[in-house]
């Protein structure tokens, strides 16, 4: 039988389809589940192959602000207690509350300061001992001072816009693009509980609450933690977490492992992220550096309280996360990293999928719900590292996707 070209190139092409399919790349199939009419996404201990899909993060370093630096430390950055970042990449920094004059700085995308505002003290728009800051709707920058049970606005430039009389309990407050606020608050109202609560709670523009969206149900009293026989206090930090990106809001609670839930901005829960992982457990080093001030010390309540914290055989599975503005999640784990001081970052689509792995360097606190010093903003990395001198130093790199 005459075989003609035509014929034969259509075989050809048959072929060679058929074997692309066969052993090109193949989409891998993604666990999920519905639970309670949610969806469940079923991640692994290690990524999904996801074609179509980045899995491979570089960050290369552009710049940092280190503040053993003289240079910095001339423009008055001697410490870093909060930063964020604004829509034109300009970075301000919240400084320990210690002696007089300015709390907040900003530099330009570049490193180049700019200016300082935010005097310390008891006057309008004064600070004394701030412990929460934000850039939030149109760059302005949200200030929260519980011992005066109140939070400031500031423009970008400084200037003061607004000064509004808030809970003291409120811990943190996220302003959402439908108007309305994620707002961290602490249960505190009975002072002898042997265990408070924390709740991320939905609130109105009102400041009325909307629905609780997630609760943190034994935080021990360490008011009156001397008075109870059993040790109720870890020696590890909680994990109780609400971020946002877009139109999604995230929690994260160690009472219920490796789960992030996703809501929508009027508290509608869509999703649960759940993820496999190998735990990792509390080194004997940590132990005896965490104990020591309660050791050496002469102070007979710093001891007593000391006798109360236990150490858990694990860490919890994550220390916390952060998104990004693409809706990805970045969660910091405490699988250490390729180098000393690094940690492993679990990464998740904006899907909820686990698409990769990052080492990366941070500095892990020791308080109760630690604050994570990392933010992904613009395509930027911006990471806070603790020197071995003991100095802080913020570090920028530029996020690239393969």
């Amino acid at each position: 039988m005459k075989i003609t070209v035509k014929y034969l190139s259509i075989v050809l092409f048959i072929s060679a389809f058929m074997m692309y399919v066969s052993c090109g790349p193949k989409k891998e199939n993604i666990e999920k589940f519905m639970e309670d009419g949610v969806e469940v996404i079923v991640n692994h201990v290690e990524p999904y192959q996801v074609i179509g899909e980045p899995s491979n993060l570089i960050l290369e370093k552009v710049f940092s602000f280190d503040t053993e630096n003289d240079d910095i430390a001339a423009t008055g950055l001697t410490d870093i207690f909060r930063f964020d970042v604004d829509s034109e990449g300009n970075i301000y920094f919240l400084i320990p509350p210690a002696g007089q004059g300015n709390l907040i700085y900003k530099f330009d995308r570049n490193g180049n300061f700019m200016t300082s505002f935010a005097r310390r003290g008891q006057g309008p728009y004064e600070l004394e001992y701030p412990h929460y800051m934000r850039i939030i709707t149109n760059d302005e920058i949200l200030i929260i001072e519980p011992s005066k049970s109140k939070s400031y606005i500031f423009s970008m430039d400084g200037l003061p816009i607004r000064e509004t009389p808030i809970n003291k309990d409120i811990d943190k407050l996220i302003p959402l693009e439908n108007g309305k606020y994620l707002i961290l608050f602490w249960h505190t109202q009975d002072m002898e509980a042997k265990y408070f609560s924390l709740s991320i709670n939905l609130y109105g523009s009102d400041f009325k609450e909307i629905k609780e969206l997630d609760m943190f149900s034994k935080l021990p009293n360490r008011m009156i933690a001397e008075t109870i026989a059993e040790k109720i206090i870890s020696g590890i930090n909680y994990v109780f977490v609400g971020e946002k990106s877009g139109g999604n809001i995230y929690t994260g609670n160690c009472e219920r492992g490796y789960e992030i839930l996703v809501y929508d901005l009027e508290g509608n829960l869509l999703r649960k992220i759940r993820k496999e992982y190998k735990p990792v457990e509390v080194p004997e080093d940590y132990k005896k550096e965490r104990m020591k001030p309660f050791v050496e010390t002469e102070d007979s309540w710093a001891k007593n309280w000391g006798e109360k914290i236990y150490f858990p055989k694990y860490w919890y599975p994550f220390y916390s996360f952060f998104p990004d503005d693409e809706g990805r999640l970045f969660v910091l784990t405490y699988e250490e990293g390729e180098n000393p001081g690094e940690y492993i970052l679990d990464i998740f689509s904006s899907d909820g999928i686990f698409i990769a792995r990052k080492s990366i360097k941070h500095s892990l606190s020791n308080t109760r719900l630690p604050e994570l010093y990392i933010k992904a903003k613009m395509n930027h990395l911006y990471c806070v590292q603790k020197k071995e001198s003991g100095y802080k130093e913020l570090v920028v790199y530029k996020m690239r996707w393969e």
